[in-house]
């Protein structure tokens, strides 16, 4: 791990020492910096690597994004090198759905400063745009409200949407086994029963708002409202989608 390497990626600073601060500011940086996208599985047909080396070679040499299982273990890695006390649980993400869900998610845990730090970088759309303290109870993070509640060893986290309040993520609050996710890479990777094998799934955060591109439809959201929606036609529309707003070159489509 390069970590100077890493934050010039990131466009960030290294911290003087592990503090909230920086994690707050180190999280909402990646947000900004790496986008979420899955066009390896989708267009190139490939489940993606979790070897640090190659995940390190995607992400921060290639200027790649990635997805949970990506994006949250290398930067996982990044916080464990500047000395931050983190650990990933593999969760499941009930939001808007009333029936059982899966386990599917990598998420990121970080102790600093006498508190639990949710530090999300590979969910996009209804997550926490930014660090969110675990122990604080109803709070805003980037203009969204949240919450927590643990029962029976289950963490769950809630987002107070206009209609109401919903479950967005669940987790047992301790670290999962590496192989894991191995396995659930490999499910959601590869399977196509799984969302990213049939459609591109991109998200990226700008100041005020949040980019996304979900199948052929690209959003522009500021402010909880959206200020822009279109439907995206042909190949050239789309490179030009991924190069100005998630600073991707097009994959070439699998054969």
């Amino acid at each position: 791990m390069n970590a100077e390497t890493y934050l010039a990626r990131l466009h960030a600073p290294r911290p003087s020492a592990p503090t909230a601060e920086a994690l707050r500011a180190l999280t909402r940086a990646h947000l900004e910096q790496v986008p979420f996208e899955n066009l390896e599985i989708f267009r190139e047909r490939r489940c993606p690597s979790l070897e640090p080396e190659d995940l390190f070679r995607k992400v921060v040499e290639e200027g790649r994004g990635g997805y949970c299982f990506e994006l949250n273990k290398l930067f996982y890695l990044l916080l464990r090198e500047l000395g931050y006390d983190c650990y990933c649980p593999a969760a499941r993400i009930p939001y808007r759905r009333p029936d059982p869900r899966p386990l599917s998610h990598r998420t990121i845990v970080v102790r600093a400063e006498g508190g639990r730090w949710l530090c999300d970088v590979g969910f996009g759309g209804p997550s926490p745009k930014g660090a969110m303290l675990l122990d604080a109870g109803e709070q805003v993070v980037e203009g969204e409200r949240f919450s927590s509640r643990t029962e029976d060893g289950v963490l769950t986290v809630y987002r107070h949407d206009p209609d109401g309040v919903h479950p967005l993520t669940s987790f047992r609050d301790a670290p999962s086994p590496e192989v894991d996710f191995d396995v659930l890479n490999g499910y959601w990777g590869y399977h196509p029963g799984s969302v990213f094998t049939q459609k591109a799934v991109l998200y990226r955060c700008i100041p005020g708002g949040i980019l996304s591109l979900k199948g052929d439809e690209f959003t522009v959201t500021r402010q909880g409202e959206t200020v822009q929606s279109r439907q995206i036609s042909g190949e050239e529309e789309l490179a030009s989608i991924l190069r100005d707003s998630f600073g991707l070159a097009l994959p070439r489509a699998a054969g």
